[in-house]
């Protein structure tokens, strides 16, 4: 029995873990500004298929690995993360049983906060991602739109690896 957890849990992450890795390294430096947020994606659909297994501690760390990784303010995605995923943990009934459609028009929504926290770059840090820049509201728009729409294919793919390597 215990050796079934650990090997549900080690699929898990290992999908997260490649989330992460396509995040990083599969996007060229021209579509960073809009590409969706994969590692977010998948900690949703993980969080809503199986809310017991992951949750808010695995949120938080993963968004700080994305923290360390794109060299971002140290705990600013690990608290983002966190957020999100308490509202899908908190709206799960609601939220799981919606259609795609549904739920990539929330997801929407909730990605576009997510990158609007970003915009308060007060140091002026980062050139074109603060919310002075003309183009970071389209930038945002975009990202959540693109975000959203790859809710769709994640689920379908997420859902496929679970159905055929989770035992619960």
């Amino acid at each position: 029995m215990r050796n079934k957890i650990n090997k549900n849990r080690a699929w898990i992450y290992l999908s997260i873990v490649f989330a992460l890795i396509l995040d990083v390294y599969l996007f060229p430096e021209t579509v960073m500004q809009w590409k969706p947020l994969l590692v977010l994606l998948a900690l949703i659909y993980w969080n809503m298929a199986l809310p017991d297994k992951v949750g808010i501690f695995e949120a938080l760390l993963f968004g700080l690995i994305v923290d360390l990784l794109n060299g971002s303010v140290f705990g600013l995605h690990g608290l983002l993360f966190v957020l999100i995923t308490y509202i899908c943990q908190r709206f799960f009934y609601q939220f799981r049983v919606s259609p795609l459609w549904q739920q990539s028009v929330v997801l929407f929504f909730l990605f576009f906060i997510f990158k609007i926290a970003f915009a308060f770059d007060f140091y002026d840090v980062t050139i074109g991602l603060n919310i002075s820049d003309s183009f970071y509201l389209s930038n945002t728009f975009l990202f959540a739109l693109v975000s959203s729409i790859f809710w769709t294919p994640s689920f379908y793919l997420l859902r496929e690896l679970r159905r055929r390597k989770i035992k619960l």
